[in-house]
């Protein structure tokens, strides 16, 4: 009031002459001007000042903020979409493009706020009297999150939650900054706040509802499905919308569905089938609620007519893929199995664009054969699963790997088939052979007219009808090539009938030659071809329709010739044909133990094997196997008589010695000269591009060995041999599997270069076997210790030092006047405004030398940071589009490597620095 009095003393001494009603308002006018202005006072803690604070933060400041959160949550939420294949996600965040896309956006609701709480805070001797401060607070942090810029929310949120104990807005922060915590895998500091705000009674009815769902999230990612429902259960009773109840009722019915209880999973669909929730998800809830039916009730006829009604529907033509199905679980329901199979297929050949539901059929049609024991047809359903299986799929990695195994089986009995069937026809006399190869020739060509023939008469019916494209399974495709049998050969076809065989063959034509098509003069390295590009643009497999569309294209005499070539008539091939025979029994003998536990089918091998080739190079190892397989099977008579064999016959090898003594390999020295002779001798057969033999190599260390120094490299070079016969995608996964066994040993630094340098190439954006230089390039002290060194003296001495947590730069650098540079700056100016305007990242640029300038931004945090700057600004259209034309070199700098290269001006030496560290 004193300074209010002050200001109207001052007015009256204004000399101005004004009538009496005029001075008047003025006098009103200037003393609200001044009550105004009092109550503006951040410093000043009394009720009009409250009341404006309060006012303006809330409806100026927050609630714009707000309102921009909001929009950007929906945003993401909408693009996700829906997997209904698996478990729906309870939070629906979008990945780290998507939410870049809605900087904009978050960092102005950042401003907004920040604005709220740098003027109308009134902060006095420690306590807050504007209550909208805490809120705002909050809303940085939300922005944050739904920035994914998870470490700055969790600064937001501790804060809110520290400086406002006696604010509601406490528990918000806290729930969320579990949240925050789990989308970077700390479990158990969210297990903590959990366990903090379960005491807590004060909460509102919405954070008790968020809480559920934080909850439920906690526990589906720990893999806890009773304390998951548990808590969904909680959220649905705290839901007012619609929507949120219907989706949670859904989840809720697939996690009882996954725990088996069909009965409470069949209520809750029907539940929101009744909610008419939105057409998709209301037609997946009739598709589930198909698969848990109770068979012997009354319900299975009515659900079996509702689905074939929806079948018949034109609406669902794109959903037919799920309602075979679905049915196909009712008849596993049923206990028909024949009727599931056949609507399994059914599934596939209708799915239109709906790869996962494709994979999942062709999963099921997999997992069917696999609990048959018909690895060869589970192997060609796993395969198919994984053309189609996203790598987010939960079971993804043990998919991958079950398939894998198949896989490594499957090649080695068609080794065996292969061998046997070349060895049956070379065995013919000369004449009998070309009039045999003539004959298969002949009929190859009359099969490429049958399928011309009908491929054209497929081709109208689908025009006509507007049929679905159909797919073709590997054992069909079998069948219709396998017409005759070769004498000798037992029941395996005739290796150029067999379309599985001539895969196997065209894989190591591959690794030698590469995807070259069948043509005269295919060597020459500079011709190129479509098939060529084809390949270089990644396919993961090869296609063997096409590869045989290419044998017969060519002329019958050039086939001949190819066929001819194939068999084993000297004495020399019939020897590496044998050889190749005994190592496929060996490996499948260790693949039966080892992987699949199938220990009748191990040993059936390991027998085959000795009986076949008494004098084997695998004949020990297999009387070792034998001798364990028949104690494990309880045959004490015959695990006692392949002891006995290594004992009397063979008392000096390591199989005998560790018979006798069990803890053989525990001698320390001992047992290192062991482990690094195999392991040497295992890197012998890498370099000899022995690939799949290293891999047998290493599984076998598996079982001979226990954990010791070399596992880690055994582990790598068996990930290399992969690298070098099957997909990429197989590569990646057996590098991530290197990384996460042993991260603290020097292999995972090879696999992560390994993994940085296919990203940095961008070959997993294609499905491309892995080339040369990819394996090659990991050739370190993971693999030989004498090479690294070597390696390690000729690295060039380099000034600058590799520091990724420290401050860096993000530069340009270009030859002088070839940018026109005021317009380079202006448009990353506005790409900084637009997507970084919080940050406050300036623009400088300077000569470098006589001929090249650079243009840098500055300064990040850490080389993350500026990583992720630099994607998203090469990624932006408006700053280099397709006029910009722009050559130029980039790169990211510590402060202190920048000034170095001002200095010694040696952008090339930088440049390789750069590559060798910052790829890693």
């Amino acid at each position: 009031m004193k300074f209010i009095i002050v200001q109207i003393k001052q007015f009256e001494k204004v000399k101005t002459i004004h009538t009496p009603a005029l001075k008047s308002l003025i006098l009103l006018a200037f003393i609200a001007t001044i009550i105004f202005t009092g109550s503006c006072s951040r410093k000043r803690n009394t009720m009009v000042s409250r009341a404006w604070h309060n006012t303006t933060s809330h409806y100026n400041g927050y609630f714009n903020a707000r309102e921009k959160v909001q929009e950007v949550a929906k945003k993401l939420a909408t693009a996700q979409p829906d997997k209904f294949e698996r478990t729906l996600s309870i939070f629906k965040l979008g990945d780290d493009n998507q939410a870049k896309a809605n900087y904009p956006d978050l960092d102005e609701a950042i401003k907004k706020s920040s604005i709220v709480i740098q003027k109308h805070s009134i902060k006095i001797k420690g306590k807050e009297y504007c209550k909208w401060i805490d809120e705002n607070y909050l809303m940085v942090g939300l922005a944050q999150f739904y920035k994914h810029d998870y470490w700055t929310a969790i600064e937001a949120f501790q804060f809110t939650a520290s400086e406002y104990k006696e604010s509601n807005s406490r528990y918000d922060a806290m729930i969320w900054l579990t949240l925050t915590y789990m989308q970077l895998g700390k479990m158990v500091d969210a297990e903590y706040v959990i366990d903090f705000l379960n005491n807590q009674s004060k909460m509102t009815p919405k954070q008790k509802q968020l809480f559920s769902l934080v909850k439920a999230d906690y526990y589906s990612k720990k893999d806890d499905i009773p304390n998951e429902i548990k808590a969904l259960e909680e959220a649905v009773a705290n839901s007012r919308k619609k929507d949120d109840k219907v989706r949670y009722r859904f989840i809720l019915a697939q996690l009882y569905q996954k725990l088996g209880d069909s009965r409470k999973a069949y209520g809750l669909y029907e539940k929101v089938i009744k909610m008419n929730p939105y057409y998709e998800l209301a037609f997946n809830a009739k598709i589930n609620r198909a698969r848990v039916f109770d068979a012997e009730s009354a319900s299975g006829g009515t659900v079996k007519k509702q689905l074939n009604k929806m079948l018949r529907d034109d609406k669902n033509k794109e959903y037919r893929d799920q309602i075979y199905y679905a049915l196909a679980g009712i008849a596993k329901k049923e206990s028909k199995e024949e009727e599931e199979v056949d609507l399994l297929k059914k599934s596939v050949a209708s799915s239109i664009s709906n790869n996962n539901q494709k994979a999942i059929s062709y999963l099921d049609l997999g997992e069917i054969s696999f609990s048959k024991k018909n690895y060869r047809a589970a192997q060609a359903y796993y395969d198919s699963t994984m053309q189609f299986l996203t790598k987010d799929y939960p079971t993804y990695d043990q998919i991958s790997n079950k398939k894998s195994t198949l896989t490594r089986l499957v090649e080695n009995m068609m080794v065996i088939e292969n061998e046997d069937s070349l060895q049956a026809i070379a065995k013919l006399s000369e004449k009998e052979r070309e009039d045999y190869i003539a004959g298969i020739i002949k009929k190859e060509n009359e099969e490429k007219e049958r399928q011309k023939l009908e491929a054209e008469k497929k081709k109208q019916e689908e025009i006509q009808n507007e049929n679905q494209v159909n797919q073709t399974l590997n054992e069909e495709n079998i069948r219709k090539n396998t017409n005759q049998q070769i004498p000798g050969a037992g029941n395996g076809a005739w290796y150029f009938y067999n379309t599985a065989t001539l895969s196997f063959g065209f894989n190591e034509f591959i690794k030698k030659w590469g995807n070259r098509p069948l043509e005269d003069n295919w060597r020459r390295k500079e011709k190129e071809s479509q098939a060529q590009a084809n390949s270089e643009q990644g396919e993961d497999k090869i296609d063997m329709t096409a590869y045989n569309d290419s044998i017969s294209k060519l002329a019958d005499a050039k086939r001949k010739e190819i066929y001819l070539k194939k068999l084993p008539v000297t004495s020399e091939a019939l020897v590496a044909s044998n050889a190749k025979i005994d190592e496929a029994y060996y490996n499948i003998g260790i693949i039966y133990r080892e992987q699949l536990k199938e220990y009748p089918q191990s040993r059936d091998n390991f027998e085959g094997l000795l009986e076949r080739f008494p004098d084997s190079k695998f004949k020990l190892p297999s009387y070792y196997n034998l001798y364990r397989l028949y104690s494990e099977l309880g045959n004490a008579e015959k695990a006692e008589y392949y002891k006995n064999l290594l004992l009397t016959k063979y008392a000096d090898s390591d199989y005998a010695k560790l018979i006798l003594n069990p803890e053989y390999f525990n001698n320390k020295q001992q047992r290192a000269d062991i482990i690094q002779t195999y392991y040497e001798n295992t890197y012998k057969a890498y370099q000899n591009q022995q690939f799949l033999a290293v891999i047998e190599r290493k599984n076998e260390a598996d079982s001979l060995f226990p954990p010791n120094s070399l596992t880690p490299k055994f582990e790598l070079l068996k990930s290399l041999a992969i690298g070098k016969t099957r997909p990429i995608s197989d590569f990646e996964l057996s590098l991530r599997d290197v990384i996460a066994h042993y991260p603290k040993d020097s292999v995972s630094i090879t696999a992560k270069n390994i993994l940085d340098y296919i990203t940095k190439n961008n070959l997993n954006g294609g499905k491309k076997a892995v080339n040369q230089e990819v394996t090659d390039s990991s050739k370190t002290e993971n693999i030989n210790q004498s090479d690294s060194t070597q390696a390690n003296n000729e690295l060039p001495k380099t000034p600058f030092a590799f520091n990724p947590d420290t401050i860096h730069y993000f530069v340009m650098v270009f030859e002088n006047k070839t940018i026109n540079l005021n317009e380079l700056k202006i448009k990353i100016s506005n790409f900084n405004t637009k997507f970084y305007s919080v940050a406050g990242y300036q623009i400088n640029n300077a000569f470098i030398g006589s001929e090249k300038q650079y243009l840098a931004v500055k300064q990040f945090t850490n080389r993350e940071e500026a990583s992720s700057y630099m994607e998203t600004l090469l990624s932006d259209e408006e700053v280099f589009d397709d006029k910009s034309n722009y050559e130029y070199q980039v790169f990211l700098i510590s402060p202190s490597n920048f000034g170095k290269l001002m200095v010694t001006k040696d952008i090339e030496g930088y440049l390789n620095f750069y590559d060798e560290q910052y790829s890693q």
